[in-house]
């Protein structure tokens, strides 16, 4: 009987991470050779999905007004229908910098998971 594939994930400290910050002297690096759970199949979704629009201009860490009315027309148009692309863009930069970092992208995810999640107790 095959084996299912088996899930690699490795924590790296990136040097300027905020995250990476707070985490240095606690974690230098592991991994597990586990299958992914759910929610981290999710996680690594959003970061994926973050990343195919930061690099349409070859940034990792910036999704542009233009990319992000691509990725709130292609990724989540049921749930952003209400508001245009330039008020979600205005919304989101918070630091005005003319670009939706990777933080204040999650800011988007957290209001449309809270509109879907509303959405799953219709009736």
């Amino acid at each position: 009987m095959a084996q299912p594939p088996r899930y690699k994930r490795e924590w790296i400290l990136i040097a300027g991470d905020p995250l990476s910050s707070q985490l240095q002297g606690r974690l230098v690096s592991s991994s597990l050779d586990i299958m992914p759970t759910d929610l981290e199949k999710a996680l690594d979704s959003l970061i994926d999905v973050f990343h195919k629009y930061s690099l349409e201009k070859g940034n990792y860490h910036a999704i542009y007004r233009d990319d992000l009315r691509k990725l709130l027309t292609k990724e989540c148009p049921h749930y952003t229908k209400n508001k245009d692309a330039d008020t979600w863009f205005k919304e989101l930069d918070v630091n005005a910098d003319n670009a939706v970092n990777f933080e204040e992208y999650l800011v988007l995810v957290i209001k449309v998971g809270l509109a879907a999640h509303k959405e799953s107790h219709k009736e």
